[in-house]
């Protein structure tokens, strides 16, 4: 889909509406806007990501920097799929309720970057505490940003249903975006601090 910006502003959303794809006149409040809206932080979000790792100035190594381009590049452009999708008024295709995320593409290819990465690091007792490097602590960020998107978007689903594929990549894609924090710290050599619950406290 070839996209044409020729204007910078219009006026036209000055009373706080907006047009959904196809020329549905909705609310800037509404959760369709919403959902469009975080796929967008989303995507911006990644592109800190993806800078930071890049950048000559701050990459942590050039396998990192090659990684995070590669992937973070592929996901950003199924997030402008996704906000396309977000952005109309259409109804989910006929072909939805017979939707399977494990032979779509666009969620396998997360699945098995997830698979790679697990072999290198083990498994953790406890919650990460971000923190543990600067391009992690980033990453964490998109995830929990990721996590908000899928909310809305279950919201959303829930009163009006929407492409099954991108509610199964938001929720895929979080589990990425962990699952690289966890790279990152297994390829840097760094600890991520866990938190374990209080501990209980002494009868001394």
């Amino acid at each position: 889909m070839s996209i044409h910006i020729h204007r910078i502003y219009t006026r036209a959303g000055d009373r706080g509406s907006t047009a959904l794809a196809g020329g549905v006149q909705v609310s800037k409040s509404s959760l369709e806007v919403e959902s469009y809206g975080e796929s967008d932080e989303l995507i911006s979000f990644l592109g800190v990501v993806r800078a930071y790792a890049t950048a000559p100035s701050t990459r942590p190594s050039a396998k990192i920097a090659a990684e995070t381009d590669e992937m973070f590049r592929k996901i950003q452009n199924s997030l402008y799929d996704a906000g396309a999708v977000l952005a109309s008024a259409k109804p989910p295709s006929t072909d939805a309720d017979g939707y399977d995320a494990a032979t779509d593409s666009r969620v396998t290819f997360l699945e098995d970057r997830i698979d790679q990465y697990r072999e290198l690091f083990d498994a953790i007792d406890g919650f990460t505490i971000p923190g543990d490097s600067m391009l992690g602590a980033h990453a964490h960020v998109a995830r929990t940003v990721c996590r908000r998107w899928e909310r809305v978007l279950v919201r959303r689903h829930e009163l009006s249903p929407i492409e099954p594929w991108v509610l199964a990549f938001s929720n895929r894609l979080s589990d990425y975006l962990f699952a690289y924090t966890r790279w990152i710290t297994a390829h840097l050599s760094t600890k991520e601090e866990l938190w374990k619950g209080a501990r209980p406290e002494s009868d001394g």
